[in-house]
């Protein structure tokens, strides 16, 4: 990976004029009490992971509030593309925040709460800075020979925060070494080009304009796998920016995790998809792209992903569903 740079313009503003800040949850909202400096300013998205709402929202939000009622009434035939009983839900957060024209998109667990100072403006000046993928610095600055044409030329789409406390890892890791956290200044470096990493959807913000490639896909109630919805969706789309010279970064600003699931819950749900996750990722990996556009990208993956059976035919008809919602403004 490799530092991120500063514009030389400097800092950029870190308050666009429209945020949306999505969150799945089947639980009480009060973690918001702790949030409450940072996402009273900017819309909230509530996805309700239960047939109807009964969660009962705080006071002082502006939030929107919506369970599998409002999804099917609202998408109807096409509603299956948004998982239940799986925080994939949040895909119609997403989808609501683009329809709202939010400038950034960020999505946070219920579980997480806050670690960084300026929180959302942070994810706000990764995404406002500017990238080098085509090569990689080999200290924080441009040092002699680093080619001038690459420098700061890429467009952030995706920024990626890290979680202080527990660390997003899988089941078996977790019963191992459960003491493995994220410790000390973490900084935010660029993914490079051409390689893929494991994105969580815990703490993460992206652009309105890569919305058509940021569908986390069919997982939980009703599916054969579970707990891969964010890893997968982040393959797909690293392999979309990638063909398009657009960029990705991880790090700062994190998030301090006190998670609320059960290891040996996740342990049952991860099981069926560690194997397909080996192959995942070498088949998105072989395809080759051709579009100029994020829709058009991620309508060609959704055709070109060559693995049989009848889950991976209906993923590929809902990624095709889920480019569909972007027709104007994609």
């Amino acid at each position: 990976m490799v530092l991120v740079k500063e514009s030389r313009m400097g800092l950029p503003d870190a308050r666009p004029s429209h945020i949306a800040i999505v969150i799945p949850t089947i639980r009480d909202l009060s973690f918001l009490e702790e949030w409450r400096a940072e996402f009273s300013p900017h819309r909230l998205i509530v996805c309700e992971d239960h047939s109807h709402r009964q969660i009962e929202v705080p006071s002082g939000f502006d939030i929107d509030h919506y369970s599998w009622e409002e999804i099917d009434d609202e998408l109807g035939g096409d509603s299956w593309i948004i998982p239940r009983q799986n925080a994939a839900i949040r895909n119609f957060g997403y989808w609501k925040a683009w329809q709202s024209g939010a400038e950034m998109i960020l999505t946070l667990d219920d579980d997480c709460y806050p670690a960084s100072p300026e929180f959302v403006a942070a994810h706000w000046r990764n995404l406002s800075r500017p990238a080098t993928l085509a090569w990689v610095t080999v200290c924080e600055f441009y040092t002699r020979g680093f080619p001038y044409g690459v420098r700061d030329n890429a467009e952030v789409v995706v920024s990626h925060g890290l979680w202080e406390g527990v660390a997003d890892l899988d089941a078996p890791t977790q019963l191992v070494r459960p003491t493995l956290a994220v410790k000390g200044p973490v900084g935010t470096k660029v993914v490079p080009r051409g390689s893929y990493f494991p994105m969580s959807g815990m703490n993460l913000a992206f652009r309105r304009s890569f919305a058509p490639a940021m569908w986390f896909p069919l997982m939980g109630k009703g599916w054969p796998f579970d707990r891969f919805d964010d890893i997968w969706a982040g393959v797909l789309a690293k392999k979309v920016a990638d063909h398009l010279g657009l960029a990705m970064v991880s790090g700062d600003p994190t998030v301090h995790h006190r998670r609320a699931s059960n290891v040996f819950v996740n342990l049952k749900k991860e099981a069926p998809g560690i194997e397909a996750n080996e192959l995942f990722w070498k088949a998105v990996d072989r395809i080759r792209l051709d579009g100029s556009t994020v829709r058009e990208c991620y309508i060609e993956l959704s055709n070109r992903l060559e693995l049989t059976g009848a889950y991976w035919d209906k993923m590929r008809e809902g990624m095709r569903v889920w480019a569909s919602l972007f027709r104007d403004g994609s």
